[in-house]
């Protein structure tokens, strides 16, 4: 008889999940900061009046009226907001038809027209004449008599 189990379940498999829960969410984090940062330039270069603000992807992410001052709140929130919003959004949705796009390919199992093409009447005697040669004079005998 098997003895009782005595220690405590492994807690490896939560604490990796949060871990790379935690990497996704400070890996987003960043990326949409630097596109904010990004768009915040560029519609301070079209709009506004200021330099061109230095790489700080936290402060454009939280506080974009600090890199920007000259700005109206209009185009702040349109240059920082709105635009990379609609930008991250359009990547995602591009993304997620993509990944269903290559993971749906023939998953029924089935053959479909292309993989069977090779296996009609003509393809088979052809590949079978140049497969052995000395069939060449030969009536094929597959089915009924066409």
């Amino acid at each position: 008889m098997p003895s009782p189990r005595t220690s405590a379940p492994s807690t490896t498999t939560g604490s990796d999940a949060l871990l790379y829960l935690l990497f996704g969410v400070l890996g987003a984090a960043v990326s949409f900061g630097s596109l904010v940062w990004l768009t915040g330039n560029l519609t301070n270069s079209l709009v506004g009046s200021g330099p061109w603000s230095s790489f700080r992807a936290t402060d454009a992410l939280l506080h974009p009226e600090m890199l920007w001052p000259t700005l109206s709140t209009t185009a702040l929130l349109v240059g920082t907001r709105l635009v990379p919003g609609l930008l991250t959004l359009a990547l995602i949705t591009t993304g997620l038809v993509l990944w269903a796009r290559w993971r749906a390919g023939s998953r029924s199992g089935l053959a479909r027209k292309a993989d069977l093409a090779p296996l009609l009447d003509k393809e088979i005697t052809a590949k079978a004449k140049s497969l052995r040669p000395s069939l060449g004079g030969r009536e094929r005998k597959r089915g009924c008599s066409r």
